[in-house]
């Protein structure tokens, strides 16, 4: 659902406001457009690719891909070969195992979130990582912790990550979005 329309003739995109559906030029036309979409960053394009993803699960999720095995493994074929992927994920068997072990997820439940960062000091069109708040997100990850996922500030740009003032033991919170967050409102 797009807010305006996007005229990028880098990308060779033209779409109106609104409701669109995307076919495989136009999707990856705007997922990569970064000229006349937003301010121009990566972390703006960053966002768009989110709520692509997230706008990818509702879709599959409303014409039953997920129940239907036949669909399904054509959707995880057509992704395999489009897409390098770890090795455990590489054969559409073993991706059509794990998809069917999270289709009863709720789309309000899968979250997407960016790793905290800021403005790089001596470079204002690069990011460099929040620390230690960075560190404590893939430390969650690494160890197969709970991330807990705040609604995203639309601030481009910013660090992500809002405090747990005093209380070092909190677990942090970072801001996102989720799946369910995408739709025209």
């Amino acid at each position: 659902c797009l807010k305006e329309p996007i005229d990028d003739k880098a990308a060779r995109l033209r779409l109106p406001a609104g409701p669109v559906t995307l076919d495989g030029e136009r999707a990856l036309g705007y997922v990569r457009a970064r000229e006349s979409v937003g301010d121009g960053s990566d972390t703006e394009r960053m966002r768009r690719q989110q709520r692509f993803l997230g706008a990818l699960v509702t879709r599959l999720r409303g014409i039953d891909v997920l129940l239907n095995p036949l669909r399904l493994y054509a959707v995880l074929n057509a992704a395999t070969s489009s897409l390098t992927t770890d090795p455990g994920l590489a054969d559409p068997v073993d991706l059509y195992r794990l998809v069917r072990a999270l289709r009863d997820i709720p789309t309000e439940h899968v979250r997407f979130l960016t790793v905290p960062r800021e403005s790089y000091v001596r470079d204002a069109d690069r990011d460099q990582l929040v620390e230690p708040a960075a560190e404590k997100l893939f430390a969650r990850l690494r160890t197969d912790r709970p991330v807990a996922v705040a609604d995203d500030a639309p601030k481009p740009r910013q660090g992500a990550q809002k405090g747990t003032k005093g209380d070092p033991s909190a677990a942090p919170v970072f801001t996102g979005n989720t799946a369910a967050e995408h739709g025209c409102e």
